[in-house]
Protein backbone atom coordinates (compact mmCIF):
# COMPACT_ATOMS: atom_id res chain seq x y z
CA UNK A 1 0.00 0.00 0.00
CA UNK A 2 1.49 3.31 -1.17
CA UNK A 3 2.29 5.93 1.77
CA UNK A 4 -0.02 8.54 1.77
CA UNK A 5 1.44 12.34 0.48
CA UNK A 6 1.79 14.80 3.06
CA UNK A 7 1.27 17.55 0.99
CA UNK A 8 -1.97 18.97 -0.06
CA UNK A 9 -2.48 19.07 -3.89
CA UNK A 10 -3.90 22.23 -5.98
CA UNK A 11 -7.14 20.72 -6.85
CA UNK A 12 -7.89 19.94 -3.09
CA UNK A 13 -6.93 23.28 -1.42
CA UNK A 14 -9.09 24.46 -4.35
CA UNK A 15 -12.23 22.37 -3.57
CA UNK A 16 -11.43 23.16 0.11
CA UNK A 17 -11.69 26.82 -0.33
CA UNK A 18 -14.72 26.48 -2.22
CA UNK A 19 -16.70 24.85 0.71
CA UNK A 20 -15.52 27.09 2.87
CA UNK A 21 -16.65 30.00 0.88
CA UNK A 22 -20.25 28.15 0.09
CA UNK A 23 -20.40 27.72 3.83
CA UNK A 24 -19.26 31.17 4.77
CA UNK A 25 -21.86 32.35 2.35
CA UNK A 26 -25.03 30.34 3.23
CA UNK A 27 -23.97 31.47 7.17
CA UNK A 28 -24.36 35.41 6.11
CA UNK A 29 -27.45 34.56 3.79
CA UNK A 30 -29.09 33.44 6.50
CA UNK A 31 -27.97 36.22 9.53
CA UNK A 32 -28.43 39.01 6.74
CA UNK A 33 -32.10 37.05 5.94
CA UNK A 34 -32.86 37.87 9.48
CA UNK A 35 -32.27 41.24 9.99
CA UNK A 36 -33.83 42.42 6.26
CA UNK A 37 -37.40 40.75 7.40
CA UNK A 38 -37.02 43.37 10.78
CA UNK A 39 -35.90 46.81 8.48
CA UNK A 40 -38.30 46.21 6.04
CA UNK A 41 -41.16 45.77 8.72
CA UNK A 42 -39.71 48.77 10.81
CA UNK A 43 -39.68 50.74 7.24
CA UNK A 44 -43.01 49.48 6.60
CA UNK A 45 -44.52 51.21 10.15
CA UNK A 46 -42.88 54.45 9.57
CA UNK A 47 -44.80 54.75 6.06
CA UNK A 48 -47.95 53.80 7.79
CA UNK A 49 -47.80 56.30 10.72
CA UNK A 50 -46.98 58.94 8.12
CA UNK A 51 -50.18 58.10 6.15
CA UNK A 52 -51.76 58.08 9.11
CA UNK A 53 -50.65 61.71 10.23
CA UNK A 54 -51.44 62.69 6.61
CA UNK A 55 -55.09 61.44 6.93
CA UNK A 56 -56.13 63.29 10.07
CA UNK A 57 -58.89 65.53 9.38
CA UNK A 58 -58.67 69.94 9.59
CA UNK A 59 -60.71 71.30 11.97
CA UNK A 60 -61.81 74.50 10.91
CA UNK A 61 -62.90 77.35 13.61
CA UNK A 62 -66.15 79.40 12.49
CA UNK A 63 -65.43 82.84 13.91
CA UNK A 64 -68.46 83.88 16.66
CA UNK A 65 -70.84 86.03 15.43
CA UNK A 66 -70.72 89.95 15.45
CA UNK A 67 -72.22 91.25 18.73
CA UNK A 68 -75.87 93.21 17.59
CA UNK A 69 -76.11 96.60 17.99
CA UNK A 70 -77.95 97.26 20.86
CA UNK A 71 -81.54 99.96 20.27
CA UNK A 72 -81.36 103.18 21.15
CA UNK A 73 -82.49 104.65 24.35
CA UNK A 74 -86.49 105.90 23.55
CA UNK A 75 -86.60 109.62 24.61
CA UNK A 76 -89.55 110.01 27.40
CA UNK A 77 -92.65 112.09 27.02
CA UNK A 78 -92.40 115.78 28.67
CA UNK A 79 -94.01 115.77 32.02
CA UNK A 80 -97.24 117.92 31.75
CA UNK A 81 -97.53 121.05 33.90
CA UNK A 82 -99.46 120.52 36.89
CA UNK A 83 -102.80 122.65 36.81
CA UNK A 84 -102.30 125.61 39.33
CA UNK A 85 -103.25 125.40 43.09
CA UNK A 86 -106.15 126.58 43.85
CA UNK A 87 -106.20 129.21 46.27
CA UNK A 88 -108.34 128.48 49.89
CA UNK A 89 -111.16 130.74 50.46
CA UNK A 90 -111.52 132.12 54.16
CA UNK A 91 -114.52 131.48 55.89
CA UNK A 92 -116.88 134.40 56.51
CA UNK A 93 -117.32 135.16 60.49
CA UNK A 94 -120.26 134.55 61.72
CA UNK A 95 -122.12 136.53 64.79
CA UNK A 96 -123.92 134.49 67.10
CA UNK A 97 -127.43 136.30 67.39
CA UNK A 98 -128.92 134.76 70.83
CA UNK A 99 -132.62 134.53 70.95
CA UNK A 100 -134.70 135.64 73.85
CA UNK A 101 -138.62 134.90 74.08
CA UNK A 102 -141.03 138.18 75.48
CA UNK A 103 -142.23 138.53 79.29
CA UNK A 104 -145.00 139.56 78.14
CA UNK A 105 -148.11 136.50 77.99
CA UNK A 106 -150.09 138.02 75.04
CA UNK A 107 -147.62 137.53 72.61
CA UNK A 108 -145.99 133.98 71.61
CA UNK A 109 -143.29 135.40 69.15
CA UNK A 110 -139.61 135.51 69.59
CA UNK A 111 -137.37 138.62 68.63
CA UNK A 112 -133.71 138.85 67.82
CA UNK A 113 -131.89 141.39 70.28
CA UNK A 114 -127.98 141.34 69.98
CA UNK A 115 -126.34 142.02 73.24
CA UNK A 116 -123.17 144.20 73.65
CA UNK A 117 -120.11 143.65 74.84
CA UNK A 118 -118.87 144.50 78.50
CA UNK A 119 -115.88 145.80 77.06
CA UNK A 120 -114.77 147.80 73.58
CA UNK A 121 -117.84 149.70 71.05
CA UNK A 122 -120.00 149.32 68.57
CA UNK A 123 -117.13 150.15 66.51
CA UNK A 124 -114.55 148.09 67.38
CA UNK A 125 -112.63 150.06 69.21
CA UNK A 126 -111.43 148.47 72.58
CA UNK A 127 -112.07 150.12 76.03
CA UNK A 128 -111.13 148.59 79.04
CA UNK A 129 -109.26 145.75 79.87
CA UNK A 130 -109.62 142.85 79.48
CA UNK A 131 -109.56 138.96 81.51
CA UNK A 132 -106.29 138.06 80.18
CA UNK A 133 -103.51 138.74 82.73
CA UNK A 134 -100.03 141.17 81.64
CA UNK A 135 -97.48 139.19 79.54
CA UNK A 136 -94.39 139.56 80.76
CA UNK A 137 -92.04 141.51 78.78
CA UNK A 138 -89.35 138.71 77.37
CA UNK A 139 -85.49 140.10 75.99
CA UNK A 140 -85.42 139.26 72.29
CA UNK A 141 -82.70 136.96 71.53
CA UNK A 142 -79.40 138.04 70.74
CA UNK A 143 -75.86 137.67 72.83
CA UNK A 144 -76.21 135.54 75.94
CA UNK A 145 -75.31 138.13 79.40
CA UNK A 146 -71.86 137.44 80.83
CA UNK A 147 -71.66 135.12 84.11
CA UNK A 148 -70.03 138.93 85.90
CA UNK A 149 -70.62 142.40 85.95
CA UNK A 150 -67.20 142.85 84.09
CA UNK A 151 -66.02 139.93 82.01
CA UNK A 152 -62.77 141.42 81.10
CA UNK A 153 -60.86 143.07 83.89
CA UNK A 154 -56.70 143.93 84.46
CA UNK A 155 -55.30 142.33 87.72
CA UNK A 156 -55.43 145.53 90.09
CA UNK A 157 -54.24 145.98 94.10
CA UNK A 158 -57.20 145.69 96.08
CA UNK A 159 -54.73 146.79 99.48
CA UNK A 160 -51.74 148.73 98.71
CA UNK A 161 -49.03 148.95 101.64
CA UNK A 162 -47.26 152.10 101.93
CA UNK A 163 -43.44 152.36 101.78
CA UNK A 164 -41.20 153.50 104.46
CA UNK A 165 -38.34 155.97 103.39
CA UNK A 166 -34.78 154.73 104.02
CA UNK A 167 -32.65 157.19 106.86
CA UNK A 168 -29.86 155.85 104.32
CA UNK A 169 -31.78 157.79 101.29
CA UNK A 170 -32.61 160.63 103.47
CA UNK A 171 -29.09 161.24 104.71
CA UNK A 172 -27.57 161.43 101.03
CA UNK A 173 -30.58 163.72 100.79
CA UNK A 174 -32.45 161.72 97.23
CA UNK A 175 -35.93 163.65 98.03
CA UNK A 176 -39.28 162.53 97.08
CA UNK A 177 -38.86 159.71 94.15
CA UNK A 178 -41.03 156.97 92.87
CA UNK A 179 -40.54 153.12 92.17
CA UNK A 180 -42.40 151.26 89.86
CA UNK A 181 -42.45 147.63 90.29
CA UNK A 182 -44.03 144.67 88.06
CA UNK A 183 -46.19 142.21 90.13
CA UNK A 184 -47.08 138.69 88.58
CA UNK A 185 -50.95 137.91 89.94
CA UNK A 186 -52.03 134.15 89.89
CA UNK A 187 -55.52 133.47 89.28
CA UNK A 188 -56.57 133.01 93.31
CA UNK A 189 -54.75 136.45 93.57
CA UNK A 190 -51.78 134.86 94.76
CA UNK A 191 -48.51 137.03 94.59
CA UNK A 192 -46.39 134.75 91.43
CA UNK A 193 -43.31 137.54 91.20
CA UNK A 194 -42.02 141.14 91.58
CA UNK A 195 -39.30 142.91 89.79
CA UNK A 196 -38.49 146.72 89.41
CA UNK A 197 -39.47 148.01 86.13
CA UNK A 198 -38.85 151.64 86.95
CA UNK A 199 -35.67 152.18 89.43
CA UNK A 200 -34.98 155.28 91.83
CA UNK A 201 -31.78 154.53 91.19
CA UNK A 202 -31.20 154.15 94.76
CA UNK A 203 -31.14 150.44 95.80
CA UNK A 204 -32.43 151.32 99.75
CA UNK A 205 -35.26 152.63 97.99
CA UNK A 206 -36.43 149.47 95.39
CA UNK A 207 -35.51 147.16 98.55
CA UNK A 208 -38.12 149.03 100.27
CA UNK A 209 -40.98 149.26 96.80
CA UNK A 210 -40.30 145.28 96.59
CA UNK A 211 -41.32 144.81 100.21
CA UNK A 212 -44.03 147.37 99.84
CA UNK A 213 -44.89 145.40 96.74
CA UNK A 214 -45.19 141.88 97.99
CA UNK A 215 -46.76 142.77 101.42
CA UNK A 216 -49.92 144.05 99.51
CA UNK A 217 -53.12 142.17 98.21
CA UNK A 218 -54.17 142.06 94.63
CA UNK A 219 -57.29 140.45 92.69
CA UNK A 220 -56.65 138.38 89.49
CA UNK A 221 -57.04 139.20 85.88
CA UNK A 222 -60.39 138.13 84.43
CA UNK A 223 -61.31 136.88 80.77
CA UNK A 224 -64.34 136.22 79.83
CA UNK A 225 -64.95 136.03 83.90
CA UNK A 226 -62.37 133.70 84.24
CA UNK A 227 -59.65 134.29 86.67
CA UNK A 228 -56.24 134.07 84.93
CA UNK A 229 -52.79 134.93 85.49
CA UNK A 230 -51.60 138.90 84.68
CA UNK A 231 -49.22 141.52 86.03
CA UNK A 232 -49.87 144.36 87.37
CA UNK A 233 -47.45 147.76 88.02
CA UNK A 234 -47.11 148.58 92.21
CA UNK A 235 -46.15 152.46 92.29
CA UNK A 236 -44.50 153.17 95.58
CA UNK A 237 -44.32 156.75 95.92
CA UNK A 238 -41.48 158.03 98.41
CA UNK A 239 -41.38 161.39 100.37
CA UNK A 240 -39.01 162.26 103.02
CA UNK A 241 -40.64 163.85 106.32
Amino acid sequence: MAKRNRYISTGERVRSFIGWAIVISLIIHLAVGSVFPNINKHSEEQETEKVQITKKPTIIHTPPPPTPTPPPTPTPPPQATPPPKQQQTQPKLKINVMHQSSSSKSSSSTENTYNAPANGTENGAPAGQGTAGPVAATAPPGTPKPACANPNVDATVTNAVQPDYPESAKDIGIGPTTVQVEVTVGPSGNLIGTKIYKSSNNMAIDQAALRAARQSSYSPKLVDCQPVEGDYLFRADFQPD
